[in-house]
């Protein structure tokens, strides 16, 4: 059992230092030593997904630096993949019947993939919803298991190339926010600049309310200020 539930992930060397951040939560009583066991696997699994996707507030720069590296490369074996399962699709597309694109058959045909391709995305994200409201935890600890091995590019054999098309913007989407996280203090610092330079403004404003020529020489320099930027 405790084979089984060895999670091979590429980013266990980036928590060596920092392990005590990525603990594992109580024993539950009631609950017998693999309960146990599986248990600790997925909340190693829920937290692990939450720093890949940018959600790890206590992440190091380094740690940021090293992830994003690695979902860039991730990034480009799924896109590659993506890719080759195109090509397979179309090949096996070609067996079928062709319809001339620049017919209105094909057209309309195309509209109603397209409708039927949203409708059948949402319908997914309803199911996948559903189910992980009232999974079990085995079944949350696959779930999760997949979906690290396919952010690291693997087990990506047997995926369509829509399938593979939604884990390419999910990486995207990840890669953003962990960027994000990485200018995070220089963005609060210019946020708080930009609230303090009106008050500055008012506070300046009032001390020369007293002194018109004083509010004057004041708006002088501002503008040679500008003038010589």
């Amino acid at each position: 059992m405790e084979e089984m539930m060895t999670v091979p992930c590429n980013f266990c060397e980036f928590s060596s230092s920092s392990s005590s951040r990525y603990g594992c939560i109580s024993e539950e009583e009631g609950l017998d030593e693999a309960a146990v066991q599986l248990r600790k696997e997925v909340e190693k699994l829920r937290l692990l997904i939450k720093r890949m996707n940018g959600k790890d507030e206590c992440a190091s720069f380094t740690e940021l630096t090293e992830l994003i590296s690695h979902l860039r490369s991730v990034q480009c074996i799924v896109l590659s993949q993506q890719n080759k399962e195109k090509e397979a699709e179309a090949g096996r597309a070609k067996k079928g019947v062709l319809v001339p694109c620049n017919s209105t058959i094909g057209s309309s045909s195309k509209e109603s993939q397209e409708k039927q391709s949203h409708g059948s995305r949402l319908l997914r994200m309803k199911i996948n919803f559903e189910r992980r409201n009232t999974e079990s935890l085995q079944s949350e600890f696959d779930r999760l298991w997949l979906v690290n091995e396919r952010m690291n590019g693997r087990m990506l054999e047997g995926m369509t190339s829509i399938d593979l098309a939604y884990l390419h913007s999910n990486i995207s989407c990840a890669l953003v926010a962990l960027m994000g996280q990485t200018s995070g203090p220089r963005m609060e610092q210019m946020a708080m600049q930009h609230l303090e330079e009106p008050i500055s403004r008012l506070a300046e404003r009032k001390r020369c309310s007293s002194s018109p020529l004083q509010f004057r020489l004041l708006l002088v320099s501002r503008k040679l200020r500008r003038f010589h930027y």
